[in-house]
C-alpha cells in the first residue's frame, strides 16, 4: 500500500494483525508505483491496496498483472474516488472489493460512514456478518464482527445525495477545467487526466516549491488551500520506518490542494488564480 494516503488505510491493515508494507507513488498522479510495488512483494505478501488518491485512478492494469502473478488479493481504496472512471469502469469495481468513504468532505456524504462494493456473493455475505457482530439471524455469531452498520439516518442522507452526485461531479469537472485554463501559463505541476480516465476532481492538487509559504499567503486571503498529506504514514510515530520513499517525501512537501467544489464560483476561481500568481 502507498504511504502517501490517509492513515486509515494502514490502520485497517494493522487492525487485522497484518503488517502494512509501504510503497512509493508515481509523481504523475500520486498513486501507487507498480515498479516499486514489484520490488516490495515477498512470499509473505497477501494483498495489495491501491489508493485512488485525490480521485486519480491508480494504474490498475499493471497492479492486477502483478497481483495475478503472485496470487495476491486487491482491495481498492476508493474513499476519494467515487465517480472516477477508467474506460468507463468505476474505481472500486475493477477487483473483488472496493471501499468508499462518505465523510462530509467527500464528493457526496452521508454525514459519516461509507460503503463497500464487491462482485463476490460469498464475500458480501461475510461482510454483512462482520458489520453486525458476526450474526446472521440474531444471537448466532458465526465470525468475529463488530457494530459497523451505517445508521439509517445516514443511509437516508446518502440516498438523496447520490441522486445529486452527477451534478456535483459535473460542477467539479467544470471548475477544474476553468482553473486549469486560468493557470496554464504558470510553470507549476497541475493535475491532468490520462487517456480514457475521467477523474471526479475530489481534490485539485498542484505541486509547487515553497508550498508552505504559498499556502499561508492564500489562507490569509481567505482561500481554503490545504496540503494533504504533509506527514506520510511511514513517517508517523506509530508506523515510523527507515525506508526511503523519494517521490512520497517530495509530494509531502510540495502538494497543495485548491478548492474547486460545487460551491466555488467562476469569480472565486479567478480570485484564487490571481492570488496564486502573486504568491508564487
Amino acid at each position: 500500500m502507498p504511504s502517501f494516503s490517509f492513515v486509515a488505510t494502514a490502520n485497517a491493515v494493522f487492525s487485522t494483525g497484518a503488517k502494512p508494507i509501504f510503497v512509493d507513488i508515481l509523481k504523475e498522479n500520486y498513486t501507487i508505483d507498480p515498479t516499486d510495488l514489484r520490488k516490495k512483494i515477498t512470499k509473505k505478501s497477501k494483498a495489495v491496496i491501491p489508493v485512488h488518491l485525490y480521485g486519480n485512478v491508480a494504474y490498475i492494469n499493471q497492479i492486477s498483472e502483478l497481483a495475478k502473478k503472485h496470487n495476491l488479493h486487491i482491495i481498492e481504496d476508493a474513499a476519494q474516488s467515487l465517480g472516477s472512471t477508467l474506460r468507463g469502469k468505476h474505481t472500486g469495481t475493477f477487483t473483488d472489493i472496493g471501499c468508499y468513504s462518505l465523510y462530509p468532505a467527500k464528493v457526496m456524504t452521508s454525514g459519516e460512514g461509507g460503503f463497500i462494493t464487491t462482485n463476490s456473493k460469498k464475500l458480501r455475505e461475510k461482510l454483512l456478518m462482520i458489520r453486525n457482530h458476526g450474526m446472521v439471524t440474531g444471537y448466532d455469531t458465526r465470525v468475529f464482527g463488530l457494530n459497523l452498520r451505517l445508521p439509517e439516518i445516514s443511509a437516508a442522507i446518502a440516498k438523496i445525495q447520490i441522486k445529486k452526485l452527477p451534478k456535483f461531479l459535473y460542477q467539479r469537472r467544470k471548475n477544474a477545467k476553468i482553473f486549469s485554463e486560468l493557470i496554464s501559463d504558470i510553470s507549476i505541476k497541475i493535475p491532468s487526466e490520462r487517456k480514457n480516465e475521467k477523474v471526479n476532481w475530489y481534490l485539485y492538487t498542484i505541486a509547487i516549491k515553497n508550498r508552505n509559504l504559498v499556502m499561508k499567503k492564500l489562507n490569509k486571503k481567505g482561500i481554503g488551500a490545504s496540503a494533504y498529506y504533509t506527514m506520510p504514514i511511514h513517517k508517523t510515530p506509530f508506523y515510523k520506518t527507515k525506508i526511503k520513499l523519494a517521490t512520497t517525501e517530495w509530494a509531502a512537501s510540495s502538494v497543495l490542494s485548491i478548492p474547486i467544489h460545487p460551491k466555488v464560483t467562476s469569480k472565486n476561481l479567478q480570485f484564487i488564480a490571481k492570488n496564486l500568481r502573486q504568491a508564487l
